[in-house]
């Protein structure tokens, strides 16, 4: 049986039988960025969950407060053990509750996201900090007698990473292939959230504050997040500032992704300033041959 409750902006372990276990689930929500419609896909895909009994928490977030303030308060909110997180854009397959909660059973771990990889903690947390595991965040169920961490709202990027790093240091952490469908779209949040320098430097002082053990992560960190960093720059088409952030992954120590994405945005930078060069020579020689021609009639 599902529950469905709406908030605005202004206002040892015993384990349960599956079938005696109610799982909140906490969706944030704004229509600025997802259509009404994808919601209620979202809260569909929670209502045909198999076994388990949900209560849906809709955190409506008209202010624009941020994914990190909606699901804290839903947190708060919350009056089951085990919490999940739904993005209003994605959806569950039916058997994603059930598989995890199974998995949390089995391993005693206070945290189950989605993943073919048996991670140990630390190798997750590594996995999180350098980029080799994204996109997560749909498929977090963690059991909040065992972690009560919440998310970072000072974070305009990765506070979902941040959330895990700690959940895991917390409790630990369990896998389980296949339990959504990513249906991010054109106009959704996280494309309208931009990354840059300071934010990269943020979020490693944050984690590394948090859980001390990730700062031997600090070199592939680094040289990942500027990687990633001069790509979107690259996208934008600002080839030299683009470089530049190549660069700054470099004195992290040497790396393919960088020394290629370099190449890329130099060869990108080539092609433009020949077309350039290009248009600014075909008009001047246009011009001498209408002179000739001219000359000539005379």
């Amino acid at each position: 049986m599902q529950h469905t409750t709406t908030t605005t902006a202004n206002g040892t372990h015993a384990h349960t039988p599956l079938t005696e276990t109610t799982v909140t689930v906490i969706i944030p929500f704004c229509e600025t960025y997802t259509p009404r419609e994808m919601l209620d896909e979202a809260i569909e895909s929670v209502d045909q969950q198999l076994t388990v009994d949900t209560e849906v928490l809709v955190i409506n977030d008209d202010d624009e407060q941020g994914p990190a303030w909606a699901r804290n308060t839903g947190l708060d909110r919350a009056e089951t053990r085990y919490v999940a997180f739904l993005d209003a854009d994605d959806t569950w397959f039916e058997t994603k509750l059930r598989d995890q909660l199974q998995e949390m059973h089995r391993t005693g771990s206070g945290l189950c996201v989605d993943g073919d990889v048996n991670y140990s903690p630390l190798e997750f947390i590594g996995a999180l900090m350098t980029g080799d595991t994204f996109g997560l965040t749909s498929s977090i169920l963690i059991d909040t007698e065992q972690t009560n961490v919440r998310f970072d709202e000072s974070l305009e990027r990765r506070e979902d990473h941040l959330f895990m790093i700690e959940a895991t240091a917390d409790a630990g952490v369990c896998f389980v292939p296949q339990t959504f469908n990513d249906g991010t779209h054109e106009d959704g949040l996280s494309n309208h959230v931009d990354s840059s320098p300071e934010q990269i430097q943020t979020f490693f002082r944050n984690v590394v504050d948090r859980v001390p053990a990730a700062a031997q992560f600090r070199r592939p960190y680094y040289q990942s997040a500027y990687v990633y960093v001069g790509r979107s720059r690259h996208f934008d088409k600002e080839y030299t500032r683009a470089i530049n952030y190549f660069i700054q992954s470099l004195r992290y120590g040497p790396n393919v992704d960088a020394v290629g994405a370099a190449g890329l945005s130099l060869l990108a930078m080539a092609r433009e300033y020949s077309t350039i060069s290009a248009r600014r020579v075909l008009p001047s020689r246009i011009k001498s041959k209408v002179g000739l021609i001219t000359n000539r009639d005379r």
